[in-house]
Order: structure tokens, then sequence, then C-alpha cells
């Protein structure tokens, strides 16, 4: 079978390059045993005549040659840049790393249905996403010691700095700036690391009052159902949603909630999705206390950053949308059947340090609605009906789907663009006679990137079926993104 042989093909030259990789020898080798693994079965179809092939199982094989394309060019790409290029791009590189073996995930779950019963879990141990991100967080610490080890050596003579410098010259960075740049990048990965480390994703859990207030709180926002504080969980900084009157107040019931929905939480693995760390039931006083610890946010939701700051440069924009585009794959591809959020809007995505966007607003969502009183909303910035999908509009009874949320993404993809409020002003029946009736779309603007406008104008099209899907809207907007480096690269080296 023709795409057989071109997965083994390419694997033969991802295991070669793998070799030749220095920096990232534990993520690289993990990622070849994956490979091999995966095409354990590729070699039994091998010989199938195409006749014999499913049109699902071709094109699974061929989703899974385009993810080998992608890994040999990540590999490819790494092995052959400077090493201290690549320590100072390191973070990006682990990006591409985490996105590869999504994928591979991914196709592990298809290929397992060609499998006999009894090799099916063994097949499948190998890239479970719990046991996935335990390899890989080993693996990180691992390349992280070798990266430490490598800048160690570079400062030990003349000539390691000299190189470095002369690498460099071109952007006209002075011999004496590099030590400190390298130090000072060494320190931050150190961080993140520890910070990484902190509380795992998995360990979703109830949470010991003593535990969040050896530090004291700081007070963010109150709303008729919650006090929002931002405080310490093992010295990593944390929100607590400190909960008023709660519906439920039998602690056992609450617990069992929970319980239930740790399984859900489990399941998301993203640094684009908030991190959840539990619940906390303080039962010291007469009656007891429900909060929500939850990763904090500093900059607040991406609606919060776009009006603060209309001016951010086009990269940092695009990179934000890639974020929130990955958060929302991530999410989509959690089960076999797509799990929705509901209720997208530019207020459920939260911004962190260096303008990270996370996904937030549905973990723990029955726990919560367990413990909030509903209270009758205040009126939003945005419109709700903004982000409604145009047959939504028309039609109570339209059923809330895949499409239907990617046509709300592309409203919240408009406004990372524009920087603007969607039908500022517009009524909902106004908004319907606009989006429904005149199948009008907002503007971007000239000079929004070429390839951001077009990816936008297809989440937002009239017709669901020609909306694209989470993992095509990322590989697009990641494609914009490099596009708009290679033109800054090129910009800083001319003279």
């Amino acid at each position: 079978m023709e795409v057989a042989e071109k997965l083994l093909g390419l694997a033969r030259v991802i295991y070669a390059q793998c070799e030749q990789v220095k920096c990232c020898k534990h993520q690289s080798r993990r990622l070849a045993t994956r490979i091999q693994l995966l095409l354990r079965p590729v070699e039994a179809l091998r010989a199938r005549p195409p006749a014999h092939v499913s049109p699902q199982l071709l094109k699974t094989l061929q989703q899974l040659l385009e993810t080998l394309e992608t890994a040999r060019g990540l590999v490819q790409r790494y092995s052959q840049t400077h090493w201290l290029e690549k320590f100072l791009k390191a973070g990006d590189v682990a990006e591409g790393f985490v996105r590869v073996n999504e994928r591979l995930g991914d196709a592990a779950e298809g290929l397992s249905l060609l499998l006999q019963a009894e090799q099916k879990q063994a097949f499948l141990g190998a890239f479970r996403r719990d046991a996935r991100g335990t390899e890989d967080h080993h693996d990180v610490q691992a390349d992280t010691a070798l990266w430490e080890e490598l800048l160690a050596r570079s400062r030990e003579t003349k000539d390691a700095v000299d190189n470095v410098h002369s690498d460099l010259k071109h952007v006209g960075t002075k011999v004496e700036d590099v030590g400190s740049k390298v130090e000072e990048v060494r320190q931050m990965m150190k961080e993140l690391m520890k910070k990484d480390n902190a509380v795992p994703r998995e360990e979703v859990t109830e949470i010991r009052m003593e535990d969040l207030t050896k530090t004291p709180w700081t007070f963010l926002m109150e709303s008729k159902s919650h006090t929002l504080y931002k405080g310490e969980f093992y010295k990593y900084p944390v929100a607590i949603k400190v909960f008023k009157n709660p519906v439920i107040t039998c602690t056992e019931k609450v617990r069992e909630i929970f319980r239930k929905e740790i399984e859900t939480m489990k399941k998301f693995e993203s640094p684009n999705i908030l991190r959840m760390y539990g619940i906390c039931i303080d039962e010291s006083g007469s009656s007891p206390r429900f909060s929500i610890v939850m990763e904090y946010c500093e900059k607040g939701t991406l609606r919060d950053v776009l009006t603060k700051k209309p001016g951010l440069p086009w990269e940092t924009r695009v990179r934000m949308a890639v974020d929130a585009a990955r958060g929302l794959y991530r999410l989509h591809q959690t089960a076999a059947k797509s799990k929705l959020h509901g209720c997208i809007n530019s207020s459920k995505f939260l911004v962190a340090k260096g303008y990270c966007v996370k996904l937030s607003g549905f973990e723990l969502s029955k726990t919560e609605s367990s413990l909030k009183r509903g209270y009758k909303k205040k009126q939003t910035q945005v419109p709700a009906s903004a982000y409604i999908c145009p047959l939504g509009l028309a039609s109570l009874s339209h059923m809330y789907d895949v499409p239907s949320e990617i046509y709300s993404f592309g409203i919240v993809l408009w406004e990372i663009a524009t920087g603007k409020i969607p039908f500022e002003g517009c009524s909902s029946v106004e908004i319907y006679q606009k989006v429904y009736e005149q199948r009008y779309q907002a503007p971007l603007g000239e000079e929004c990137p070429s390839g951001l406008q077009e990816i936008i104008n297809r989440c937002r099209t009239f017709e669901p079926s020609q909306r694209p899907s989470a993992e095509e809207i990322v590989d697009a907007l990641i494609a914009v993104y490099e596009k708009i480096n290679t033109a800054s690269e090129t910009q800083t080296q001319d003279p």
C-alpha cells in the first residue's frame, strides 16, 4: 500500500534526524519511540491490497502522514539551528513537540481499532494522555538539565564566546550582552519549570484551607454570587472564588459532584486551557464555606486586554489568536465526540503573563452551578447575540453544534484583529437583521494580515458546512504567525 510505504520511509528519516538532535534528545527520542509504536500496525497493512483498505482507514493514514511531515520539519529545523539560538527559542520548540504528540495521540485512537483486542490496551498505553503528560514532563526536565550543561560549557573558553558573537553580529548584539541574556533566559526557564511542576494538572483535588492561608489573600472583585481573591497554593499564584449563600450546603453532596467532575478534568491537558486546582471546603465556622481554586491570570479577560491595549502589535495579537485556537482545539478533541464549550466569547478567554491566552468557563461547571445561586446577569460589554450564529439567531430550536461554536470563535478572532466591540450599540433585533437577513460581516481593515482575514471570514461564513474545524484554524493561524515572524526577522537583518 503506497501510503504505508510513505509512512515507513518518512519514519526512517525522522529516526535518523532524532539521533542528530543535541539539545532536545529526550523529547526527540520519545517522539521517535511513539512513532515506532504507532507504525507497527502500518507495517502489517503494507501488503494489503488497496481494494481492501476502507476510505476511513485511508484517511486516518493520510492524516498520520501529514503529522509525520510536521514532526520531520520540527526536528530538522531544530537540529540545523545553532545550539544557542535553539536554547533561546526553546519555548516555541517545546510547544511544537506538544502539538505533534497530541496529533500522534489522536492517530493512536483511530489506528487502535485495527489491532486485536489483546493488543489494543498495550498499544494505547503509550499514548494515554495522563501517561504521555508524565513522560513529557520528565523529558522536559532532562532536556533542561542538558541545556544548562551546554550553557556552562560555553563559558569555559573564549572561543565559545567568539563563536556566539560571530553568529549574532548581524543583529548588532555585543558579546558582553550575550552572557547576561543567556543567564536571564536560564533563570526564566528555571522559574517556568518550577511553576509548571508546582501542581500537575491531573492532581485536581480537594484543597485544605491551611494550604491556602499561609499568605494573605488579595481582593480582586466581587459579584452577587461570589468574591474573587488572589492567593497562593504551594507558592504558586492562584485565583480563589469564594461563593456566597451556596445553594447546596451539604458538604458530602458537593464532594460527590466534585469527584465525578474530576474524571472529566483529567482529560484536559493544554497550556491554553485554564488550570483548575480543585475545591476548598472550610468547615471551621458555623456553616461551611465553599471555594474553587484556579490558575491566576494577571491580565484579566481577553476583552479587558483588547480594551486597555488597543495598539498591540500584530505579532502579539496573532500569537494570542493561536493560543485561543489551541485551547478550543484541545477541548474539541477531548473525546471521540467533540466536547463543546457552549458559550464562547472574549470574556471566556483569560490572559496570563506574556499575553498567554487560556480558555475558561466550562471546567467544574456542575460543581459551580451547585454552589452558585441564580442572579440576574448584569449587562455585559458585548451583547450575547453578537456571538450567535446566523441560524441560531433565526430559530430558538436551532441545535448548538461544532459549526455554531466555530462561528462564535470567529467573532472572538475578529475582536483580536480589530480590538473593537462586535456590533457595538446594536440591539439583538438589529444584529439579527444584519447577520441573518443581510448576511453582513463586520470589516477587518486593510492592515489585517491576509491569512488572518481569510480564516476569520471562513469562521463567520453563513453556511455552517463551510466553516473550518478548530484544527484547521490552529494550522492557519500558526502559518500567519510564522510569516509575521519571518518578515520581522528579515527587517531586523536589513542594514
